[in-house]
């Protein structure tokens, strides 16, 4: 009878315990909103991140990547043009990172350079040089990073373009959405904007969010021939120490989904000039919900373009990503200022 007593003692006891580690748990992962950043010396050292300008001028100076702090606590950069006329704010997708823009991803940064177009971008929490658990980014947090973000770049006098991949152009559409002020043009490419599950999923998912945020979700690690036909791209990609190829944890996935499904009700109020590029072959985030999105949205400008065969890290997936990277290209060109630049 002694013992049978004890039962209850013993798992109260051990109950009690579980909630004291799961508290020292969620106070070690979470995230505060503010502070100031520190500086990372690997954005002007790094030679990864040198945008060679010469491939386009010979004899033209390189670029390098400055520290852009945006008072959240996140790892920002700029690269700016000799002579701009725009800037445009870029949003990797999950478990990637900004830099990787300028060697890869069809050398994107260089490329607007090259066009007067200065570059600001950021890493997620959780990506790239920014801190946090590895892939474990707040879709929620993310967002708020993004308007902080523009809301540093009004101090600057240049028009603002956005442009998302993936998770980021989730994020890049729900910033815009909640305040389009400033934007003068928004690109989306093979955005993730549509998480198409049940009620029920959504609130699994929150619960894992709210119980184990950084823990992953089970289910089968992604195939990452899905990103590429290069299959060296690939397999670099595996070995970059920078970028995160694993599962995708319930906060990301708890925001992913509450955010998707949230957004569809009021993408009808988006007035601002919008293009989404999508690769046919993309079953990541196929073009489906870009062609929704374009439905939806109220913009007398928008444009949805499909590449033939494009996978889903569209702008590393040759052949694909030169035609993906001329569309960009030209349709900045046909919005941006032709009056002489003004330098910030």
């Amino acid at each position: 009878m002694k013992a049978g007593r004890g039962w209850p003692r013993f798992v109260l006891a051990g109950l009690g315990a579980l909630v004291v580690v799961w508290i020292a748990y969620k106070a070690t992962t979470m995230r505060r909103m503010s502070g100031r950043l520190t500086v990372d010396t690997g954005c002007e050292s790094d030679p990864n991140t040198v945008a060679e300008m010469s491939q386009f001028t010979p004899g033209a100076a390189s670029i390098r990547c400055r520290p852009w702090d945006i008072g959240t606590g996140v790892t920002g950069y700029v690269w700016r043009a000799p002579n701009p006329r725009a800037v445009v704010l870029v949003e990797h997708g999950w478990g990637d990172y900004a830099q990787r823009y300028v060697k890869q991803f069809s050398q994107l940064i260089p490329h607007l350079l090259d066009r007067g177009i200065s570059v600001y971008a950021i890493d997620m929490w959780g990506s790239g040089r920014s801190p946090g658990k590895r892939g474990a980014t707040d879709v929620g947090n993310a967002v708020e990073d993004h308007l902080a973000a523009r809301r540093k770049l009004r101090e600057q006098p240049l028009p603002v373009f956005v442009l998302g991949h993936s998770v980021g152009g989730l994020v890049t559409a729900t910033s815009t959405l909640r305040d389009q002020s400033g934007v003068r043009g928004m690109i989306l490419l093979a955005p993730a904007l549509k998480w198409d599950v049940s009620g029920f999923i959504r609130l699994v998912a929150r619960m894992g969010g709210f119980l184990l945020p950084t823990f992953p979700v089970p289910m089968p690690t992604a195939d990452p021939t899905a990103q590429s036909r290069d299959m060296q791209f690939n397999e670099r990609l595996a070995k970059d120490s920078l970028m995160y190829m694993g599962k995708i944890s319930w906060v990301t996935a708890a925001g992913g989904a509450t955010t998707s499904h949230a957004n569809w009700k009021q993408y009808q109020h988006v007035t601002v000039p919008v293009l989404t590029v999508n690769g046919t072959a993309d079953k990541v985030a196929g073009p489906s919900s870009s062609r929704e999105f374009i439905e939806a949205v109220r913009s007398q400008d928008k444009t949805l373009s499909l590449v033939d065969g494009g996978r889903h890290s569209l702008l590393d997936d040759p052949p694909s990503n030169a035609e993906a990277l001329q569309i960009i290209l030209g349709w900045l060109d046909r919005r941006l200022p032709k009056n002489d630049a003004v330098k910030p």
